[in-house]
């Protein structure tokens, strides 16, 4: 093809050029011809994809894919996943080695799929520090009600990234050019869609099948799943549409609680069969040749037959008085999946009341002191209320006392104004960041009342067709968001001013109120790794004591724990299956500050701090080089505690087996050829080079991973120094800002391998969330038609992640320009990717795809 396609070429252009010359055309237009001419080929012969179809399966391990397509269905003497192997492996490629950029969590693995943007949202569920404010991106009933009343238009995922200026790989598409299933980051519901499949799943079944359904419950995913597949294969024969894509979780489902081999068969067996109606649908479409049908997941999963997933309750752990009292906020309720009695589907938060609680009995609503997403199965997040709010709290209850000695209540007010002149310049900045932040979010809001008011009231078919009566309604979308945000923080801040506003000379316990200072269902600031280790839970057993000095005894009068030395060390005594921990934690991480490693050689724009015991410690260090490229380090250590002031110490420690991640035992570690172990593993190396060393170990690229999950990355919308910004459009970066902070966790808990938090099943089955590689190897799979140039029959080895998801169907597609965004797509928010493109799928290319972004200037 390739002698074919020269000769052919070297022949037009002769016979062309010549013409221009014998008729005496000008040199500029006999150049521009010739040009174009060069360029005319790429039509006929090079890579082109001008349609993407996208299946999204959630939780698909590539281990389990592969080895059931090589398996033989002894029925029919075929593979046991006949469409995927024709598809994929004899008409595609796939890649053996893809993926979760950060932690295998369905929520923040498929934002890098839609975005190909780093993390900005990090759990399933996040909580909002200062407002108790839940972000579920997860809770589909919620949204669907909002959308029927015309308060929301987008799940929670697609709207915090919109905030963030992040469009997703749909956006690309202009409304009426793209096709889109339900799933987490969706835009718009079309009740249609529900309308129609609730009519074909009756009018399909027989009486007899419908009375079965009704008996033992109607399935509404698969009404919705058979629904968006037979709007897909119908919107397969419009050749206006360029991106559709589905979305299927019941694999997901699946495995978490099942285990056994035949459930995974037969579930994969229906992702087959999806694979093969679609196919033979874009064989049957007008631009078959020209169509990309791929097939990725978000993570795998953690499922062996030979083991039931162990749980393990962090909920009641923290509400028991060795946890700390605490009452304790979730999201989901707890056992939920065994529950005889219904909840409220809406609610948006459910909280855990304890009787062990040291000081906050009865007041759990009132006043929780832990949050807990553990929608991550294999790992967990936990926020605690600021240590030093409790303080405050408690000290505020005593001085109500009648009976507290002239002493200890003259001791006691000293501590509390203490407290507060301790933080009073971080929380003076606080409040006045608020209130500047309030004003320009204020001012905002004002205008968008203008711009909601001047929206149409009626649409013409034509209109909604196009989605703009969509748009109109996120602008309402967007006030009804901002006006909650305003009312929150406002209350927030009154508090806090309140507190500030506290005098000794006129202050009177039995006058005030505690909630007018200490804010209701409010954690406060994140605790520092300090409050962590001496974090104050309630008084302590004499109650409040004096030192000899007559000041306030702090060690005696507060009861602590060491949160690190407390969770790490937990331990059953009821695990009847052999090879598994009887430690349920394997790791925690926390954020520590880099300005606090004061040694030169550990300068670094971000550290995370590795704790697996007081012996087995780790930093992760990350910095971005000078060109843009992200630098990572891990530096062995033990025995890291932060003082009051902020200083940190540890000890520096040589490589050796069981530091967190495991990595230097592990034998599938690949170092360059040559390499000193310790003398490598001690260096700075690039994310690429860390992950071509690490993803074949047990815990893959957890390094690399754990950097995603912690790093602050910025935003379009978060970068507060970008030219040509007005004071309140910098003011209002600062506060989105804000907010991405105070949803940050104190506490990231990493499972022992096959152990999960998930206290609203335990998932018999499997799990995921954690770092562990078969937790985070992932699928991705690529066929064409034959002008795509896709290559055929080919397994890529080299390892790659999610982030380079986007940027190579951006590629494939036409819509990158020398690492680019096309310019109609940089007007519509996309900007250069950090991932790489999968070189290997234009190993064959001849020329640059043509872009099929419509809509403006390309």
């Amino acid at each position: 093809m390739r002698g074919a396609f020269e000769i052919s070429h070297k022949r037009t252009r002769g016979r062309v050029a010549s013409d221009l010359l014998d008729a005496g055309r000008a040199s500029l237009k006999l150049h521009l011809i010739i040009a174009l001419l060069l360029l005319a080929p790429s039509v006929a012969f090079g890579q082109q994809v001008k349609r993407l179809v996208v299946i999204k399966v959630d939780g698909l391990p590539f281990e389990m894919v592969d080895r059931f397509v090589r398996e033989t269905d002894p029925r029919t003497g075929k593979s046991a996943l006949p469409w995927i192997k024709y598809v994929f492996y004899e008409r595609g490629t796939r890649l053996a080695n893809f993926y979760v950029r950060g932690m295998s969590l369905s929520a923040p693995s498929w934002s890098l799929l839609d975005t190909g943007q780093h993390l900005q949202i990090k759990g399933n569920v996040e909580f909002d520090r200062y407002t108790m404010h839940i972000y579920d991106y997860l809770n589909f009933i919620p949204f669907y009600l909002a959308n029927a009343v015309g308060q929301r238009v987008d799940m929670p995922g697609p709207e915090v990234l919109d905030e963030l200026g992040i469009p997703l790989l749909l956006d690309a598409y202009p409304y009426d050019e793209r096709f889109m299933g339900f799933q987490l980051y969706q835009r718009g519901v079309r009740w249609t869609a529900l309308q129609r499949g609730l009519q074909n799943r009756f009018t399909s079944r027989s009486p007899r099948q419908l009375l079965d359904e009704w008996t033992i419950g109607f399935d509404a995913r698969s009404i919705l799943y058979e629904q968006m597949e037979r709007e897909l294969l119908e919107k397969l024969r419009n050749p206006r549409i360029r991106y559709l894509d589905i979305y299927n979780s019941d694999f997901d489902h699946r495995t978490h609680h099942n285990r056994d081999r035949e459930s995974h068969l037969a579930a994969l067996q229906e992702i087959d069969a999806l694979v093969g109606r679609i196919w033979v649908a874009i064989e049957r479409s007008p631009l078959a040749s020209e169509t990309a049908l791929v097939l990725v997941s978000d993570h795998g999963t953690n499922s062996d037959e030979k083991v039931y997933s162990q749980g393990f309750n962090l909920v009641k752990y923290l509400a028991s008085a060795e946890g700390g009292g605490h009452h304790v906020v979730t999201k989901r309720r707890l056992l939920n999946d065994y529950a005889i009695k219904g909840i409220y589907p809406i609610v948006s938060w459910i909280v855990t009341t304890t009787s062990d609680s040291y000081y906050l009995k009865g007041q759990s609503t009132t006043y929780p002191t832990a949050l807990v997403d553990f929608d991550g199965n294999e790992r967990a997040a936990i926020h605690l209320r600021n240590s030093d709010l409790n303080a405050l709290h408690i000290l505020l209850q005593q001085l109500k006392r009648d009976d507290l000695a002239p002493a200890v209540r003259r001791a006691a007010s000293e501590a509390l104004f203490s407290i507060i002149e301790r933080n009073r310049a971080k929380w003076t900045q606080t409040l006045r960041e608020l209130e500047e932040e309030l004003g320009a979010l204020h001012r905002l809001i004002e205008r968008q009342r203008a711009i909601v008011e001047a929206q149409p009231k009626k649409w013409t078919k034509e209109d909604r067709d196009k989605g703009l009566d969509q748009e109109s309604r996120r602008e309402l979308a967007r006030l009804d968001s901002w006006m909650d945000d305003e009312r929150e923080y406002a209350a927030y801040a009154r508090t806090l001013r309140n507190l500030l506003n506290l005098r000794r000379d006129a202050f009177t316990p039995r006058a005030v109120k505690i909630e007018d200072l200490i804010a209701p269902r409010a954690m406060g600031d994140q605790n520092t790794i300090h409050q962590l280790q001496n974090y104050i839970v309630g008084l302590g057993p004499d109650g409040l004591a004096l030192a000899p000095d007559g000041t306030l005894d702090w060690t005696r009068s507060f009861k602590r724990i060491d949160y690190f030395k407390t969770l790490h060390a937990i331990s059953v005594r009821n695990n009847v299956q052999p090879g598994l921990s009887d430690h349920p934690i394997d790791f925690l991480a926390a954020r520590i500050p880099a300005e606090l490693l004061a040694d030169d050689d550990l300068r670094a724009d971000d550290a995370i701090w590795l704790y697996g015991g007081e012996e087995a410690q780790a930093l992760i260090l990350g910095r971005t080089r000078a060109d843009g490229e992200l630098e990572l380090r891990y530096v062995p250590i033990a025995h890291l505690r932060e003082r009051a002031d902020g200083t940190v110490t540890f000890d520096r420690i040589a490589w050796r087996t069981g530091l967190p991640l495991k990595i230097w035992e592990d034998e599938n570690l690949r170092l360059p050829a040559g390499a000193n172990r310790s003398a490598w593993l001690s260096a700075w190396h690039t994310d690429l080079e860390w992950l071509r060393a690490l993803h074949l170990t047990k815990y893959a690229n957890a390094l690399i991973g754990l950097h995603e999950q912690f790093a602050r990355h910025l935003a379009p919308m978060l970068d507060q120094d970008a030219p040509g910004l007005s004071a309140d459009e910098r003011l209002i970066r600062r506060f989105r800002a804000r907010q991405r902070r105070l949803v940050e966790t104190d506490l990231f808990i990493h499972a022992s391998f096959h152990w999960n938090f998930d206290v609203r099943g335990f998932n018999p089955g499997g799990n995921h969330g954690s770092f562990y590689r078969v937790s985070t190897h992932a699928t991705l799979m690529i066929a064409g038609g034959e002008r795509t140039g896709i290559p055929r029959g080919l397994v890529i080895e080299e390892p790659y992640d999610s982030l380079s998801f986007v940027p190579t169907m951006m590629a494939l597609t036409g819509q990158m320009r020398a690492g680019q965004p096309v310019p109609v797509l940089w007007r519509r928010g996309f900007r250069p990717f950090p991932g790489r493109v999968i070189q290997e799928l234009f190993s064959d290319a001849k020329v640059r795809p043509q872009p099929v972004a419509t809509g403006g200037e390309r």
